[in-house]
């Protein structure tokens, strides 16, 4: 997928900034789900999106768009101000399945306190072909409350993740730079092609 056709994705110069923003956490969030993590960077999302068909790709995004606008209309019609926790939640749920290593790292807590919560029923867990456990994230958080960030041990665990702001900047700079570049490109070509003079001696 080219840039051209990524920014398109995410929504064109000409759309309003509230449709981009809108757009961009949907390409986000949708990444999210695909993944099972947050992006932390635009290389990750470009990455993802590149094997993405780009006809889905803008259909998923345009999709999950008009449901959050839908849910926002709904949740006005109920309440004149909605709540943080509704307003704030996906419309479409997002089952993340974490590893058992993935949860436990997580959480802060060991493999086989979670196998044993699984075991209690106090997880859902499923294994797959491989047997290796997987759980969901809103149900491992509902009973283990994510453990406190603790210092950073080094800069690639500091990472923060990517907003729809950071991603939209991030989709104009490199515009702005391909364009620049492109518009360097011709003035060298446009300067090779002038007739050398030669000074007179």
């Amino acid at each position: 997928m080219s840039d051209d056709e990524f920014a398109a994705v995410i929504g064109a110069a000409d759309q309003q900034m509230a449709q981009q923003l809108a757009r961009a956490q949907a390409c986000l969030d949708l990444f999210e789900k695909d993944c099972g993590r947050r992006a932390n960077t635009a290389l990750d999302i470009r990455v993802w999106a590149d094997v993405q068909v780009p006809e889905n790709l803008r259909f998923r995004i345009l999709r999950r768009v008009r449901t959050a606008e839908v849910w926002t209309a709904a949740c006005k019609r109920i309440w004149n101000d909605i709540p943080a926790p509704l307003a704030s939640r996906s419309p479409t749920g997002q089952c993340i399945a974490l590893s058992l290593a993935e949860a436990a790292n997580t959480t802060g807590l060991s493999e086989s306190t979670i196998l044993a919560a699984i075991a209690d029923g106090r997880i859902a867990g499923m294994k797959d072909i491989l047997d290796c456990w997987y759980v969901d994230r809103t149900h491992l958080h509902h009973v283990f409350p994510p453990a406190p960030a603790g210092p950073a041990k080094s800069d690639i665990d500091n990472h923060r993740a990517l907003d729809a702001a950071a991603l939209m900047l991030e989709v104009g700079i490199s515009a702005l730079v391909r364009t620049a570049g492109d518009k360097l490109r011709r003035r060298c070509i446009s300067w090779r092609l002038l007739p050398r003079i030669r000074p007179d001696k």
